[in-house]
């Protein structure tokens, strides 16, 4: 299985190079590296976006469709005419309609009709799929043979990170195809596939292997690999009960569909990470020591203590519940730290007990700025999560329940404190 990078040490040190920034005098160099910083945060904070685009009826939606898991966009001749469609991750199923120039609408559930009939730019679709916090999944519009309609394509593959270019497998790449795919950059060729479609149908899948040799002698750098994939056969495959028919889904192309999409996602997140890491080691945290501040954290193992690490992190705050709250957790890292043999549901149970009570403090009110009103929400999600840990095993849990507690530091570091004197209610 294909993991995706974790970012959140990244994004930590991207914010507070921001923060530590944000009053200083203004000149170009700082300007300069604050907008560097600001992208960086912004990439790494978002999912990959990958782009679905190809000439009308080479199934790009019903592939969509497939890798979402999820059977939401219309799909076949007749159907539904849409602009973009993006479908990304949202807790609760909603549709978002939009326009470049004015607000957008919302509309609960999946409501493409709706959506259509309000001629928007564009049309976001939430759905609570866990793959969609990693990927995004960019439905652009068909382009035709002999119309302008390719514009609008090369427009709309400048918002996506990676792209699936799907031709029909019979008649797979067109000259008119290769005509569009040659004005794409280089930089999203790389990250690119070129997916046989139809492979199901009994003409392309007895001259399949012919079909794909060529294809991958044409493909020259154009794209990463071809792979054909026969996605009605494929859907079928994840929908058999008790389970899916997980050989089927494999000789259909699915897996290594899907795998590959994974991999050029999670590709592209490694890059992103390391340009932030150069940023940050030649630029950013030199210009940081020129103003006195204190280093970022370093790379942290299972029994490093926390404790040292937010001390790094954090700036100084007159701020009584974050000090409880460090001095809190404080005492679960020092176990952690001196400990070679530490009982990792022990640890978990301990995190889980230390965000519950102050999940309950924060319900009092009055301890935090009124305008980070959306912390004790957090810090309840957080109980939740560190429950989940319990039941998985290795140290992998470990890792998890040290990223959610930094982050409630810093959720308390920003929100500061009202309060001039607090008592503290955790025996700390």
């Amino acid at each position: 299985m294909i993991e995706f990078p974790g970012t959140e040490q990244e994004v930590r040190q991207l914010e507070r190079f921001l923060t530590a920034t944000e009053n200083q005098p203004a000149e170009v160099a700082l300007d300069e590296m604050r907008k560097r910083a600001l992208a960086h945060a912004e990439r790494l904070s978002n999912a990959v976006n990958i782009g679905f685009a190809g000439e009308f009826g080479a199934g790009k939606s019903s592939l969509a469709n497939m890798l979402a898991g999820a059977d939401i966009l219309p799909t076949g001749p007749q159907h539904l005419k849409l602009p973009l469609v993006i479908v990304a991750y949202s807790e609760i199923p909603e549709t978002t309609v939009g326009w470049w120039d004015r607000e957008p609408k919302v509309y609960s559930g999946i409501a493409l009709e709706k959506a259509a009939a309000d001629e928007p730019d564009f049309i976001s679709v939430g759905l609570n799929t866990p793959a969609l916090q990693e990927i995004s999944l960019f439905d652009l519009p068909g382009t035709g043979a002999l119309d302008d309609t390719y514009k609008a394509t090369l427009d709309l593959l400048k918002f996506v990170d990676c792209a699936i270019w799907c031709t029909n497998g019979t008649n797979a790449w067109r000259e008119t195809e290769r005509h569009l795919w040659a004005q794409v950059p280089q930089e999203l060729r790389a990250n690119s596939l070129l997916a046989v479609t139809h492979a199901d149908l009994p003409p392309v899948r007895d001259a399949l292997d012919r079909v794909v040799a060529r294809l991958n002698k044409e493909k020259g750098e154009l794209f990463r690999s071809v792979v054909p994939i026969g996605t009605p056969i494929a859907v079928r495959a994840m929908a058999q009960e008790p389970e899916p028919d997980f050989g089927l889904w494999e000789t259909c192309g699915g897996q290594n569909l899907a795998e590959q999409v994974l991999q050029i996602a999670s590709d592209r997140r490694l890059a992103d990470i390391e340009a932030a890491r150069t940023d940050l080691g030649q630029d950013f945290l030199p210009y940081l020591e020129t103003l006195g501040a204190t280093d970022f954290e370093p790379e942290q193992s299972d029994t490093v203590s926390i404790h040292a690490t937010l001390e790094a992190v954090l700036p100084p705050l007159e701020n009584p519940i974050l000090e409880d709250w460090l001095a809190a957790i404080a005492s679960i890292y020092e176990d952690l730290r001196e400990s070679s043999d530490i009982e990792p549901a022990a640890f978990l149970h301990s995190c889980q007990e230390i965000v519950e009570d102050f999940a309950e403090r924060l319900e009092h009110g009055g301890e935090i700025d009124p305008a980070a009103d959306w912390i004790p929400g957090e810090f309840e999600k957080a109980t939740d999560l560190l429950l989940l840990l319990q039941f998985e095993s290795g140290d992998a849990p470990l890792k998890d329940a040290i990223s959610i507690l930094a982050q409630l530091s810093d959720n308390l570091a920003w929100a500061g404190s009202r309060a001039e004197s607090v008592q503290s209610k955790t025996g700390t």
